[in-house]
């Protein structure tokens, strides 16, 4: 061997005992090659290993001796520079591999992914094999770093790759190619260098109603979770006469916890995150006074009713505002009652619903509809409001009775007064089917008629706790599916009986109460009660026989009637069309007759609304107590 001399292609670090470190461009002597490492000896004078592929082969050596040399790569490489990652070994075959190894080139061990703290080394190890003459090549992902150390491959095939001092910049992909005249074989992993998080941010809070005197704290994770995908926190808190800050909880992965039972105190929070390495400077802080969170809950749940109603809740206690009076009126779900201002003493009429969180996006369609409307033959809309475990509606008082018990009281009826009656009303649906929406609950029972003294009986429409909203190009005739919650069907369209109401399902309904002020006679009610022939009736259009009692009545009145009693929609007149109709637009009669028909209407009506109450009731009932036994059957 003395005598062979060689050139280091690039610097080379020693990072073992016996290794030696040299400059690019240092010629050195060569006294030995093994395993894959030169022996050399410096000017110095110092000698120890180097990976041979580090040194270039100045002198020639004899014939009968077997070296490692530069050979060009193999096509399958492809395209590479002559960097130090990449280098051609001689053939290695170790006897952990497979017992009859083919041509190829091949791994007994893969490269293995790994997290490691930053600022550590680095070191990736494999096992491989060859028959013949193979280059090798690494791939990392920092290509500008100074400081890398690959070893030759020993006896054993084993091949490492050192970075010391790693940093985030190391993070990435890591691959080994292998390649001789035959073939190639990659082997890649993950490699994760972990660093400092940084702190938490945008940390709040707010008052948790579900336990007693709780908060809830959240916050958004960090910006740079350092390079790891696992991430934790940690809070603390301080009071004014602590020195320093208390753990309240360790390790916890979600962004946010509850904190329940708090003291009359004034509370400061802050978080830090940490990983497998690190923990990160912490979060600005957040101050609470636990003084001020029984009026800050009253504003919680105010906030978040408003949020599922849809509607701008009334801000002051509605204790301090209103005084609640007398009942007025009661419904299957709800009970009206007479509300009064203390400011300016000033009656409302108060509907109160439940606070069911089923009901609720009925109870929010029911706001938001009378919040959008403003016509005087309207119900005028104050403001919503929470009272206990009810919400309240709270709308202008009509002060008046129902049109069917006003006429009644009245004790006769003209055709000029029915015109009057009816024209309010398609004056309100007019309005309201312009805006897109629908009432679909017109009864009479939802018409009230306001008498003053100086004023004409005037029709106002109220409930709209069924009205649907409709878009689209041909609003009238838009429709959509709506079930159908039950309940009589006399006044309800064929169209509702389908579950698909259009704007036009409330004229249907208009001409069904006209056909009751002219005859007392439901027009599609089965005169034995059945609910199914009622409906089987209004399906087909089937209107009762009554054309004797119509001839008291201009026969303007029945075409009327006959162009809203149309099973088809789309054919059906509309609330525009209707008030242009001959009966609605000329003057009718103000002769005066008697209401006895309306008063036998009115006595049936009440029987078969009992009966459709108690059969409600009945049904509930039923379907209650089976609940009850389920759990036990399933048992």
């Amino acid at each position: 061997m003395p005598g062979r001399v060689g050139r280091l292609s690039c610097d080379f670090n020693a990072v073992r005992n016996h290794h030696i470190s040299a400059k690019e461009g240092d010629v050195v002597e060569i006294i030995d090659l093994d395993n894959g490492y030169a022996m050399i000896r410096r000017d110095d004078g110092k000698q120890g290993k180097i990976p041979n592929y580090f040194v270039e082969v100045m002198t020639d050596v004899s014939s009968d001796e077997e070296t490692s040399k530069d050979v060009e790569m193999p096509e399958i490489m492809g395209s590479v520079s002559p960097i130090p990652e990449m280098a051609t070994f001689k053939a290695v075959v170790p006897s952990e591999g497979t017992l009859f190894p083919g041509s190829l080139p091949y791994f007994i061990e893969e490269l293995m992914g790994k997290s490691i703290r930053c600022g550590d080394t680095i070191e990736l190890d494999a096992q491989i094999g060859s028959r013949h003459q193979f280059g090798m090549k690494w791939k990392y992902p920092d290509k500008g770093r100074e400081t890398v150390v690959i070893s030759a491959p020993s006896d054993n095939g084993h091949i490492s790759l050192v970075m010391p001092n790693s940093t985030k910049h190391d993070s990435g992909h890591y691959t080994v190619s292998i390649a001789n005249e035959f073939g190639k074989a990659v082997s890649s992993c993950w490699v994760i260098v972990v660093s400092q998080p940084s702190p938490p941010v945008e940390l709040k809070f707010c008052v948790d109603p579900s336990k007693p005197r709780a908060i809830r704290l959240k916050w958004t994770p960090p910006h740079d979770k350092g390079g790891s995908r696992l991430l934790w926190y940690t809070v603390e808190y301080t009071k004014p006469e602590q020195s320093d800050y208390l753990e309240v909880i360790h390790g916890i992965k979600q962004c946010g916890i509850r904190i329940s039972h708090l003291r009359h105190d004034v509370y400061t929070f802050r978080v830090f995150a940490f990983n497998e390495y690190f923990r990160s400077a912490p979060s600005e802080s957040v101050t609470v006074d636990a003084k001020d969170l029984e009026c800050m809950l009253e504003k919680a749940k105010l906030n978040e009713m408003s949020r599922k109603l849809g509607v701008q809740l009334i801000k002051a206690s509605f204790a301090e505002c209103f005084e609640v009076e007398h009942q007025i009126g009661r419904g299957r779900w709800s009970t009206c009652r007479q509300l009064r201002c203390k400011i300016s003493g000033k009656t409302f009429a108060g509907k109160y619903l439940p606070l069911n969180d089923t009901e609720l996006d009925k109870i929010g369609n029911e706001a938001r509809t009378l919040a959008r409307l403003r016509h005087p033959n309207v119900v005028g809309y104050f403001g919503t409001a929470l009272c206990s475990e009810q919400v309240v509606l709270i709308m202008e008082k009509v002060p008046g009775l129902p049109i069917l018990t006003f006429i009644i009281e009245c004790g006769f009826l003209s055709e000029a007064l029915m015109q009057k009656f009816t024209f309010d009303l398609l004056s309100a649906l007019t309005y309201l089917h312009t805006k897109g929406i629908a009432h679909l609950g017109i009864k009479p029972e939802e018409l009230l008629i306001e008498t003053t003294p100086v004023k004409q009986p005037n029709l106002i429409l109220i409930d709209f706790s069924s009205a649907e909203h409709f878009d689209g190009p041909d609003i009238m005739n838009t429709s959509h599916l709506s079930v159908w919650q039950g309940g009589s069907v006399e006044y309800l369209a064929p169209e509702q009986l389908a579950h698909r109401p259009t704007c036009k399902s409330d004229i249907w309904a208009v001409a069904v109460l006209l056909f009751v002020l002219a005859t007392g006679v439901s027009p599609f009610e089965d005169p034995d009660g059945e609910d199914d022939v009622s409906r089987r009736r209004i399906l087909e259009g089937e209107i009762a026989e009554c054309s004797a009692k119509f001839r008291e009545y201009k026969p303007d009145l029945l075409g009327f009637i006959a162009k809203a009693f149309v099973v088809e929609h789309k054919d059906r007149i509309s609330a525009t069309q209707a008030m242009s109709e001959p009966w609605i637009s000329n003057p009718q009669s103000e002769e005066l007759f008697m209401v006895d028909h309306i008063e036998d209407y009115c006595d049936k009506r009440r029987d078969r609304m009992r009966s459709s109450f108690l059969l409600h009731e009945q049904v509930k009932a039923t379907t209650t107590q089976l609940f009850s036994y389920l759990p036990l059957v399933l048992a």
